[in-house]
């Protein structure tokens, strides 16, 4: 399973879109496995919370629901959306800033937005998202309590993180002159080690690395190949580092980007993505690995108080536009010219 589909976010719409697939999840979850619930019980408010806070994101959102407990056909429950909305009017949604010493030193009320949804399974008619801006509000050194009221039934769902520090990169991306290589003046594949030191509250880390390349044709658009690694782990050494190497830096290229006739590319620089998550959603990604044996049972992982889900933290680092070597240009335009039909040039 990838941290990415869980923690990167790119734009505002892709990141909405995750945590209504993060939701979506849990209920499934919830539905799926046993637990003391009886779903056929007299009608009980059970809460769903999904929420990742980022404070390098210039919004924050969290998306609150109810779980399908009713008489009714869990699918039929499913595409009505008074069966998962809450009414907004009837939900007070607050974030408040705690100091170390447990002091409310900042309080963000949610507003709500909606976000329509394709055609599914689940309710086709809207999905309510609570926001708020990041501003000033965001401090790492700082605790975030969430705190949802239902002010019809008076019912309280809680919960609270710490947010992930900075992450601090390898020094040689502050050296504007740096340029990453992937092939030798010998003839050969090279490696490079992307290096950084582990981040306060920080349990798991992905990284994705970006191509950029233009296509000049009867157009010239810029496009981008990524591939994502594996999750590392954090196990108590400091110095963490992902390895990425020639072949696979060439191979990401000669089988993501289509032959054509029509166009010649050049390779103009990278970008690398650091996805940075907590203990509890390293805890949340790990449970819900698809079962591999007979027994499909699994637990459900929850850290909210009054209500089922997850609210933590997460953390974004982008470094841009990283120029790559004079060697590694001219072996992308030997390996992988007009003979293969990617048509890379150089110059």
């Amino acid at each position: 399973m990838q941290i990415y589909k869980y923690v990167i976010k790119i734009s505002k719409f892709a990141d909405m879109k995750k945590i209504t697939s993060l939701f979506l999840l849990i209920v499934i979850l919830f539905s799926a496995c046993e637990t003391e619930f009886n779903v056929n019980a007299d009608w009980e408010e059970v809460t769903v919370v999904y929420g990742l806070l980022d404070q390098s994101q210039d919004k924050q959102y969290i998306r609150i629901n109810k779980a399908f407990l009713g008489d009714e056909d869990a699918y039929v429950m499913a595409s009505v959306a008074d069966s998962i909305n809450y009414n907004p009017n009837n939900l007070e949604v607050k974030i408040e800033k705690i100091s170390a010493l447990g002091n409310i030193l900042d309080t963000k009320i949610l507003t709500d937005t909606i976000m329509f949804k394709e055609d599914g399974m689940f309710s086709v008619d809207e999905n309510i998202i609570y926001v708020f801006d990041t501003d000033n509000f965001m401090n790492e050194e700082k605790e975030y309590k969430l705190t949802i009221t239902n002010l019809v039934t008076d019912s309280v769902v809680s919960s609270q993180t710490k947010l992930i520090h900075d992450l601090t990169l390898m020094s040689a991306f502050n050296n504007p002159a740096y340029k990453m290589g992937f092939y030798s003046h010998t003839g050969d594949f090279s490696n490079t080690t992307i290096e950084w030191t582990h981040s306060k509250n920080a349990a798991i880390y992905q990284m994705t690395l970006f191509v950029n390349y233009t296509e000049y044709g009867t157009d010239t658009i810029v496009k981008t190949v990524q591939k994502v690694y594996p999750i590392i782990e954090y196990d108590g050494n400091p110095n963490m580092s992902q390895q990425i190497t020639g072949e696979e830096f060439f191979n990401l290229l000669a089988y993501n980007i289509p032959s054509s006739t029509t166009v010649n590319r050049r390779v103009n620089n990278l970008d690398i993505l650091f996805s940075v998550g907590t203990a509890d959603l390293n805890t949340y990604i790990n449970l819900n690995e698809p079962p591999t044996g007979i027994v499909q049972e699994r637990d459900l992982f929850t850290n909210i108080d009054g209500g089922i889900g997850l609210f933590t933290a997460r953390y974004n680092k982008m470094q841009e536009n990283i120029f790559l070597t004079t060697t590694t240009k001219e072996a992308i335009a030997d390996l992988l010219g007009p003979e293969t039909g990617l048509n890379f040039i150089y110059p």
